[in-house]
């Protein structure tokens, strides 16, 4: 089963857990009690369940990702722009990552973490080839 190693921002390791393979990465973080926000329940809409994959980036990415990716880059949002960022609730676990979470529980910011999530990815994924560049240097 491949494992997923929750780190900081510092890099410090927060969380190890072991997933079944194909699982939904936004599905595990909750499951296994990561702080994750995830205001629209894992539906490609809000961006809260944002995540850094540092090691094993995936190869494939939604379609639905990355026109939401695009319309925010081009509306200046430049957090979005980076090869290793996607939306949890977009993954599938397939191999050992590591990630960071990008937005936590902040009372003041926000009402809850969020509905819970399906346990596939909605909507029903469209994939598209992900090509992580050879400067980011982890595949």
């Amino acid at each position: 089963m491949p494992k997923v190693t929750v780190v900081d921002f510092m890099g410090k390791v927060q969380k190890e857990i072991e997933v079944e393979k194909g699982t939904k990465l936004l599905k595990a973080l909750i499951d296994n009690e990561v702080d994750i926000v995830h205001t629209c329940g894992g539906k490609a809409r809000c961006t809260t369940c944002r995540v850094t994959i540092h090691k094993g980036v995936p190869t494939k990415k939604t379609q639905v990702q990355h026109e939401l990716f695009e319309k925010l880059i081009k509306d200046g949002h430049t957090q979005f722009d980076h090869p290793a960022v996607f939306l949890s609730c977009q993954v599938e676990v397939e191999d050992d990552m590591t990630v960071s979470v990008s937005e936590e529980f902040n009372r003041v910011i926000h009402d809850s973490r969020g509905k819970d999530t399906e346990d596939g990815i909605t909507p029903d994924p469209v994939w598209m080839e992900h090509e992580v560049p050879d400067w980011w240097g982890i595949k």
